[in-house]
């Protein structure tokens, strides 16, 4: 392929460095004239001059180290650094003396100079000195090879970072010189590139090479620098005037044309560089020697004449960048990512590769697509940015009216959205075919929506392709390449229901089955059936959703189904599909010898839970056969014994369907039989979860009532499910005793929730007992949970309500030692009214009694409260009253006779305390108080009339007391000190006086505790 004919960028940015050192003391670095070679490598620029100095320039271009590598005047023409490693090689030429190549240890000092240890130095022996013309060091550093201008190759072998065993041989010799020299490795083989002017060959350098002849690759050679091994692939490159040839050890490989002088090729990453000189410069005879040291130098006398630089991305075919230096070449190198031209004007120029995103700018300017993706996925984009790189493509496809192209593109880039954009502009232009070709691969990809479900079926509805519609619905295998629900209410709305209910059951959705049987088909009894072959898992959601539509057309049927699942005896039956469901099924229980057929699905009669209720585990089944339930039953469970033994017949004969003919008192016909044997393992649900299906169906709400409540006797639940059983129950007798009829028929159902709530110690709240009694008038109910929570006076006032006097008066009979303050009410009550008067006329002077006994009223109360009305007269309390005053004078005498005597012990006191202050007190004791022993000298005496002897006592002076009195008098003044804290205690005072019953008293007694004494201050005038 012409490379004239390849397309061109600019995918590098050149920036010229100058050097930052030209005016420091250590001169130029990399613009100074005597540089004869440059490498690069492990992070460092390392230059060497003809003069055998090597100096070392970091990443900031600053000088780190300069050394000097070669002395005697030998110029360093050749140099590389093993990138990777501490390692540098330096080849020396002089003219009158041997080459030297010496290796250093760039991570070792010497000791005895300022640079780096030279771990080898070898001499090249000649016979004549030959210029060296090309240059190769192996990776692992076993071998260098050196290439001489008379054709010979040395290839010098041996230990040389210890500089040992190193031997020299001349392993190729040609009467052309050497130009290019390669080192890689076939297998384990270890083989030497060799490029002369006039041919392209191969030598192995392992062992003595004996019986490996150079083998000729082609009988062209190439100039001296214009041959480059690229790493990855092991191959060569090289550059002729009139192309660019690749070669591998085994052959020629491809090559590009294209024309002109070239004066040397490199490789940067995937790029292989060119730098090529201009005609006029070509025609000069340039010694190769000059063209190292100088670089590509153009001719000055034509300003026309320059060299150029040419990056080539030879596996894309394109130019990345092309770029011409007036003063030429002196070397190109790679460092720290980016690729570096040093001109011959000592300028540097950094080429910066641009990054992904602005090549792809580029090329979209250009509609280049497929370079773009190709140049994405090499540089290892993300998937997201490749298909936008399609999406692109598509866009620019439809644009030109290539609309098969573009949804080629189009469906490569799906897994990047926006797929709606596609579908609306094929919709838009009317290209059903592509837009089903698109939707297909949304399918198939896993990324269709619900729209796209049914986009893809009117597609196919549209196009009247029946083949693929069938393909599409029955796809196999394990995942779906379309969304189910949507495919299923496509072919639901299109009226193909049994399509619909292939799908549902096909992929294992029973819910849809039983959904498009009821709503679609309308063949409730088929889809019940259907229900009856479902798992426990499944049945739950079906028959919370379809319960109440099977409620309104097969009541007896799905109350079974209710009462079977909400119990845990519940077994699925086994069916094939739909097709295969029997008309119809029936369930045979064996009694004896005899068979007991019911048309209901899998019914189990619950008469057989009877015996355990009755509180018996050891009691078989038979014994309800018997009739011996109601011996050991309570009443309340007698009462739903009867109900769902009256279960079978109402389900039989039709009772529930009507919805108001009573279960109770049927007799047990059967044991029950479960299907297969066994009780089902499954969780049962809450039965209140259940109660909504039943709305409007109190009948069968009721059977399913007791059925559960009978299951939970017998086997135990949930105190909450429990619970809310007896509390539904309980609601729905007396909402069915609301609805009555006739009044036998409400005395019935109210005998029923009256026994529910007062047997069996039924779990139901009792404030839902209050609230149901007294949202359906049902007094009993009332009655009995104020009886259980000792709300008497609760009673008392229902009957008061009513005006029952009798229940009242009966009310007080009973619960009056427990609640005395019904007293108080009775007052009042029996007062109220003359007719009331007249029936508890008897009662009222026992109230007061009882009012007078217990202290229930003051009497001012009891007048204030008969004088209310006109009703009791002065007669009805007279003896009342007589009584209460002849108790307040006794109890005011009593007081006047304490409070005299009080004051005469007062008085008393107070007379002592004056003596003792203004009279003598004579002590005539002559014996010791303490010791009982005569009195004698000395004697100390107290005003207590108490004497001892001074030796009884332990120490005397003016505070000491006397031992007898010591402990009465201590006494005295604690209770002095409590009653002067008291007195600040005001928080006291006022916590007593509002919980205390008698004000009077409490005001008294802190009177008496110093409460209110007064604190007099001394105020200075």
């Amino acid at each position: 392929m012409v490379l004239t004919a390849w397309r061109q960028f600019t995918f590098f940015d050149a920036l010229p460095i100058r050097d930052p050192s030209v005016a420091d003391d250590d001169g130029p670095l990399y613009s100074d004239t005597n540089v004869s070679a440059i490498c690069a490598g492990s992070g460092s620029l390392y230059l060497a001059t003809n003069k055998g100095v090597v100096k070392i320039v970091s990443r900031s271009l600053k000088l780190q180290v300069s050394f000097v590598a070669h002395d005697n005047g030998s110029a360093i023409t050749y140099m590389t650094q093993l990138d990777g490693t501490p390692h540098l090689v330096t080849v020396a030429e002089s003219e009158n003396a041997e080459p030297q190549v010496r290796l250093w240890s760039l991570d070792k000092p010497d000791k005895k100079t300022t640079g780096p240890k030279c771990n080898a130095s070898i001499t090249i022996h000649m016979k004549k000195i030959w210029e060296i013309t090309a240059f190769a060091v192996s990776d692992d550093l076993s071998a260098i090879a050196l290439g001489l201008a008379n054709g010979n190759v040395i290839l010098i072998r041996g230990d040389l970072q210890n500089d040992k065993g190193l031997k020299q041989k001349v392993i190729f010799e040609s009467s052309d010189p050497v130009t290019g020299l390669a080192f890689y490795e076939v297998g384990k083989t270890p083989l030497l590139y060799i490029a002369t002017t006039t041919r392209i060959l191969t030598v192995f350098t392992s062992g003595k090479n004996q019986g490996h002849s150079a083998r000729v690759l082609e009988d062209k050679g190439c100039g001296s620098g214009c041959m480059v091994l690229k790493k990855p692939t092991g191959e060569i490159l090289v550059a002729r005037d009139d192309g660019i040839y690749f070669y591998t050890p085994y052959g020629r490989g491809p090559c590009y044309m294209y024309e002109g002088p070239k004066d040397s090729i490199f490789v940067y990453k995937s790029y292989v560089v060119i730098v090529s000189l201009s005609a006029a410069s070509s025609d000069a005879s340039v010694q190769s020697t000059l063209r190292r040291f100088v670089g590509s130098v153009p001719s000055r006398d034509d300003p026309f004449d320059t060299t150029k630089v040419t990056v080539l991305d030879t596996e894309n075919k394109f130019v990345a960048y092309s770029g011409q230096f007036v003063d030429g070449v002196k070397a190109v190198f790679s460092e720290w990512g980016d690729l570096y031209v040093l001109g011959g004007d000592g300028q540097l120029y950094r080429h910066q590769e641009r990054d992904i995103q602005s090549k792809l700018d580029t090329l979209y300017q250009r509609n280049l697509y497929n370079l773009a993706l190709t140049l994405a996925v090499n540089a290892g984009a993300d998937t997201k940015r490749v298909l936008v790189i399609y999406k692109k493509y598509g866009d620019y496809l439809y644009d030109k009216g290539e609309y098969d192209e573009a949804i080629v593109q189009y469906i490569k880039a799906i897994d990047g959205g926006e797929a709606s954009q596609v579908i609306r502009k094929y919709l838009d232009s009317q290209r059903i075919y592509n837009l089903t070709s698109y939707l297909e691969e949304l399918h198939n990809r896993g990324l269709a929506t619900a729209d796209h479900t049914t986009l893809l079926l009117n597609c196919y509805a549209k196009l009247k392709d029946t083949e693929k519609l069938e393909t599409f619905i029955k796809s196999e295998g394990e995942n779906l390449k379309f969304d189910l629900d949507t495919a299923i209410q496509m072919c639901r709305q299109g009226g193909y229901f049994q399509q619909a209910a292939y799908l549902a059951e096909k992929h294992g959705q029973t819910d849809l089955v039983v959904d498009i049987t009821l709503q679609d088909l309308g063949d409730f009894r088929s889809g019940l059936r259907f229900m009856r072959s479902l798992p426990a898992e499944d049945m739950y959601y079906n028959l919370s959703r379809y319960g109440r539509v099977l409620l309104q057309h097969l009541p007896s049927e799905t109350t079974s189904l209710f009462i079977d699942y909400f119990t845990g005896r519940y077994a699925a039956r086994k069916a094939a599909n739909m097709g295969e469901l029997e008309a119809a099924t029936t369930s045979t229980t064996v009694v004896g010898s005899e068979k007991l057929t019911s048309p209901m699905l899998g019914f189990q009669n619950y008469k057989n839970l009877i015996p355990y209720m009755a509180g018996s585990s050891s009691t078989r089944p038979s014994s309800v056969l018997s009739g011996q339930i109601g011996e050991a039953a309570p009443s309340i469970m007698s009462t739903i014994t009867n109900n769902v033994g009256k279960l079978s017949s109402a389900v039989v004969g039709g009772v529930l369907s009507g919805g108001n003919e009573s279960v109770a008192n049927a007799p047990v016909t059967a044991a029950p039989v479960s299907l297969d044997g066994a009780v089902s393992d499954y969780k049962i649900p809450k039965p209140r979860t259940a109660f909504a299906t039943f709305v409007d169906r109190p009948g069968e709400l009721i059977v399913f009532l007791e059925a559960c409540i009978a299951h939970h006797r017998v086997v135990g639940g949930q105190a909450n499910d429990e619970a809310d059983l007896y509390t539904t129950l309980f609601e729905m007798y007396l909402q069915r005793a609301e609805a009555s009829a006739t009044e036998d028929e409400k005395h019935k159902w109210e005998e029923k929730a009256k026994v529910l709530i007062t047997g069996f110690n039924a779990p139901i709240d009792q404030s839902n007992v209050l609230l149901l009694s007294h949202l359906y008038s049902f007094r009993d109910g009332r009655i009995l949970v104020r009886e259980r929570e000792n709300l008497y006076i609760d009673i008392f006032r229902s009957s008061v309500a009513v005006n029952d006097t009798i229940g009242a008066i009966q009310t007080l009979h009973k619960y009056g030692d427990e609640e005395p303050e019904l007293y108080p009410l009775a007052l009042s009550y029996f007062t109220s009214s003359p007719e009331v008067m007249a029936v508890a006329s008897d009662e009222l002077a026992q109230v007061l009694k009882k009012i007078e006994q217990e202290g229930l009223m003051a009497p001012l109360q009891v007048i204030q409260a008969l004088s209310v009305n006109a009703v009791a007269t002065v007669g009805i309390v007279r003896g009342y009253l007589s009584e209460i005053i002849e108790r307040e004078k006794r109890e005011i005498e009593t007081n006047r006779r304490l409070t005299e005597s009080y004051r005469q012990e007062t008085r008393a006191k107070l007379e002592e305390i004056r003596e003792l202050e203004t009279e003598p007190r004579v002590f005539q004791s002559t014996r010791c108080a303490s010791c009982g022993a005569p009195l004698d000298l000395p004697t100390v005496h107290f005003m207590c009339k108490h004497s001892y002897h001074r030796r009884c006592l332990n120490d005397v002076n003016e505070d000491t007391e006397c031992p007898q009195c010591a402990l009465n008098n201590a006494t005295i003044r604690a209770i002095r000190r409590a009653q002067d804290d008291m007195a600040d205690r005001h928080d006291l005072f006022k916590t007593a006086l509002e919980e205390g019953d008698d004000k009077f008293k409490v005001v008294s007694d802190f009177f008496g505790r110093g409460v209110m004494e007064q604190v007099e201050f001394l105020v200075e005038e």
